[in-house]
């Protein structure tokens, strides 16, 4: 009996910058169309239309671009504005994948897992990190009991300003009401704190943050608002581990990395220099070296070779042989491997792990593992955002660090001297 034909998936993408990767991968996925786009900026639309389908629409206001028949939208706008956004979709039934922070104030992630419930639509965070090979080695020796529990794992995500895209330096007039000039350095926390979550199947549940201020270095190379080069998140998870994270640190070189200890040894990436995740190392405890072989006592491999294929199962092998200038950075194809997955979600197939519970309470522990740095290292616990009514005391707190409409904000981007930076002000 032929199988039945997939009803077409109709995707708009909002956001072009970062989005016209995702036109590009979501067209090579059979059974699914992009129906529309959507940029303030004229020259991001031009480039996306020359690979659209010719029926699709391009728009510059939202509002108009989701009165568009589409079953999902792919949030790839600005990282601190994709809750209002989403919940604005929502109330329209249509599904959110969404490619940053789920929201930038436990407030905003009140109201967004009200919007999921509510419409009875799906919600899934685009964490493309744990797609690269490395992360997803660790996710699959995690699983098979490698290292038995979990009892401490680091992730540093290090992205110095000698990488920042052009016109991200502080004395480009322009880049100052750009969103990364005020982020604190715990929020962009989806590429290290995100990816540890997703390797253990753990949630934090309590957080405490530190950061290392060093104003003379940022000054030079990159926020006139964001003095500090790192913030550091210590989170008790729901199982009993402790986990320490950086957000986006100016620390470098650039680099990811990531370490489990465990009751029977550790697993960790090395580290590479060049933003890429390269081999995996497996340290054994003595008591629980395989077979008893103190040549297996240690190990160290590559995990994109062929071996058991692998992390990548056949089908997502053979998904991701992406043509010449298709790769999308982020190690080439975890991007593709987020649509893939987003798709199958869709059509009932997979279940993410980055449902809009575990995204704000990622978002949560960005938010409150900064708090905890503007209050001298005070520890504050996770909202459990599947709880309706543990999780009203937030819907009214907005605390932000990033400006209104009206250039106010409620939390400060730097974690001390404020003034200092007030020399940059542009009228």
């Amino acid at each position: 009996m032929a199988r039945k034909k997939e009803k077409t998936i109709r995707i708009g993408i909002f956001g072009l910058q970062r989005g016209i990767c995702y036109v590009r991968h979501m067209q090579r996925i059979e059974g699914v169309k992009v129906v529309a786009v959507c940029d303030s900026i004229e020259a991001h639309l031009e480039k996306a239309k020359e690979i659209l389908p010719p029926d699709a629409k391009a728009f510059k206001s939202f509002d108009e671009f989701i009165e568009c028949e589409m079953d999902a939208v792919v949030l790839a706008n600005y990282f601190h504005e994709h809750a209002k956004y989403a919940i604005k979709a929502l109330k329209k039934k249509i599904h959110i994948l969404s490619e940053t922070t789920a929201a930038p104030t436990l407030g905003e992630c009140v109201q967004l897992c009200r919007a999921v419930e509510q419409s009875k639509c799906k919600y899934m965070l685009a964490a493309n990190t744990s797609w690269t090979p490395g992360p997803k080695e660790l996710k699959k020796l995690y699983q098979a009991g490698v290292i038995g529990k979990v009892r401490y794992a680091e992730a540093e995500y290090l992205h110095p300003p000698e990488v920042a895209p052009i016109g991200f330096n502080c004395r480009d007039k322009n880049a100052y009401t750009h969103w990364r000039k005020y982020t604190p350095r715990t929020y962009y926390n989806m590429h290290s704190m995100g990816a540890l979550m997703e390797i253990t199947g753990t949630v934090p549940v309590r957080v405490t943050g530190a950061a290392v201020f060093a104003p003379d270095y940022m000054e030079s190379y990159s926020s006139p608002y964001v003095g500090d080069m790192a913030g550091y998140c210590l989170a008790e998870m729901d199982n009993g581990a402790l986990f320490n994270a950086t957000g986006c640190a100016a620390l470098g070189p650039i680099s990811k990395w990531f370490r489990l200890s465990g009751d029977k040894g550790n697993i960790e990436t090395v580290r590479l220099t060049d933003g890429g995740v390269g081999k995996v190392r497996i340290d054994y405890m003595k008591y629980a070296i395989p077979d008893g072989d103190e040549t297996k006592a240690s190990e160290m491999y590559d995990p994109s070779d062929a071996r058991d294929l692998g992390c990548f199962t056949e089908e997502e092998i053979a998904h991701a042989n992406l043509p010449e200038g298709a790769k999308s950075g982020h190690a080439g194809n975890c991007d593709f491997y987020i649509c893939l997955y987003f798709i199958k979600y869709l059509r009932n197939e997979v279940e993410p792990f980055f449902n809009v519970y575990r995204a704000t309470a990622l978002s949560a522990a960005a938010i409150l593992s900064w708090r905890s740095i503007l209050n001298n290292g005070k520890a504050y616990d996770i909202p459990d955002f599947t709880d309706r009514r543990r999780r009203r005391k937030y819907e009214k707190d907005f605390e932000s660090p990033f400006p209104d409409e009206n250039g106010e904000k409620t939390v400060p981007s730097t974690s001390k001297d404020y003034n200092l930076f007030k020399k940059y002000e542009i009228e």
